[in-house]
Parts: structure tokens; C-alpha cells; sequence
């Protein structure tokens, strides 16, 4: 990308040519949208698990940061049915590779919404963050489930272009834990932890 062109959001033209540029790696051409790119679900689904110790099932999550205890999950190949209320965590086909003048935002298509699917507002990718981005989604719905398979297409990246990061103020020099996953990931612990 030419470093010299307006900050903003990125059009289709914009968008094609981080997908040549390998920026996105994975994404299917016809996804591309007017400022948009419709991405897909992987394979690989974490849902969230009843806690055999705990009481009636339930497992105590303390909320402290400090501490980064993540509820626990099983791993689904394929697809997920979620019911009224269920949570899993997912991630996309495609890689993002962004280099340290782009950041994105990670936000449900609105068909999705209106299917009951939530995406909990946790979707960004900061400047120089590589890997496949953990989706957090939830069943909205009162009385239906929902089901998700691999390849849904129920997720958009809208990319911003902005000043340069200096190259020790993106994502993987700041410590970005998350930085290289390749699936769906559980809170990882902050370093030296």
C-alpha cells in the first residue's frame, strides 16, 4: 500500500489490492464489498462446556484480568448448533497479515444479526497483527437455535488506513498474545503470568 494516500476506510478497489498483495490471505475475490470483505468460518468451533466439579454444571469464571482464567471449552470440527443463550468461539478461513498503516474492524453482517447470531464487539485488528482473528458469537435468540457451519460467511472486515505505527508500537512488539493463532483461541495469559 502506498503510504501517502488519505487515511480513511478502504474501498473495493482499496480492498483488492491487499488481497493481491497477500495482506488477506484466503479471501475469495467475489466477497468484496463496496468499503467491505464478507469473510468465512473455519472449520473449527469452541463451545462452551458444562463443568462436571461445579455446581450444577456451572464453573466460577472470575472476571479479573489478572488472573485469565478462561471458561472451558470443547472443540467441534464443522459446525455448531447453538441454542437460546449459547456462546462459542470461532475463527475465519481467511489470514490477515496487516502491515503497520492498516487496522480493521471485525463486525457481523447484519443478515447474521437479524438471524439472532451476536459478535461481542471484541472484533479489531490493530496495525501489524498476523494470524486467522478468534470470532466471540452468541445466540441472541429466545425460543431458536442456530446453527453455524464452516464457510458461513456471517463476518466483515472493514480496513482503515492510518498514520505508520513505528515498528515497536504494532501488535506482536506490544506483546500481542494472540498474534500467529491459526484457530479459535481461549483467553491466553498475560506475559509473565
Amino acid at each position: 500500500m502506498n503510504n501517502t494516500e488519505s487515511n480513511g476506510v478502504l474501498n473495493h478497489g482499496e480492498i483488492m489490492e491487499l488481497i493481491y498483495a497477500g495482506v488477506i490471505e484466503g479471501a475469495d475475490k467475489k466477497n468484496v464489498n463496496a468499503a467491505s470483505l464478507n469473510v468465512r468460518l473455519a472449520n473449527k468451533f469452541l463451545v462452551e462446556a458444562r463443568d462436571p466439579n461445579g455446581y450444577n454444571g456451572h464453573h466460577y469464571s472470575p472476571l479479573s484480568f489478572a488472573l485469565r482464567e478462561s471458561p472451558k471449552f470443547l472443540e467441534v470440527e464443522g459446525g455448531v448448533v447453538l441454542a437460546p443463550g449459547d456462546f462459542c468461539l470461532a475463527s475465519l478461513v481467511e489470514k490477515i497479515n496487516l502491515p503497520n498503516n492498516l487496522c480493521c474492524d471485525v463486525m457481523l453482517r447484519s443478515s447474521a444479526a437479524r438471524m439472532g447470531i451476536q459478535h461481542l464487539l471484541a472484533g479489531w485488528g490493530d496495525p501489524k497483527y498476523e494470524g486467522h482473528l478468534t470470532l466471540e458469537l452468541k445466540n441472541e435468540l429466545r425460543y431458536h437455535s442456530v446453527r453455524l457451519v464452516g464457510g458461513d460467511a456471517i463476518i466483515q472486515l472493514r480496513f482503515h488506513r492510518i498514520n505508520p505505527v513505528a515498528d515497536d508500537k504494532g501488535y506482536d512488539a506490544m506483546g500481542g498474545k494472540y498474534s500467529g493463532d491459526t484457530g479459535p483461541q481461549v483467553v491466553k495469559k498475560e506475559h509473565g503470568q
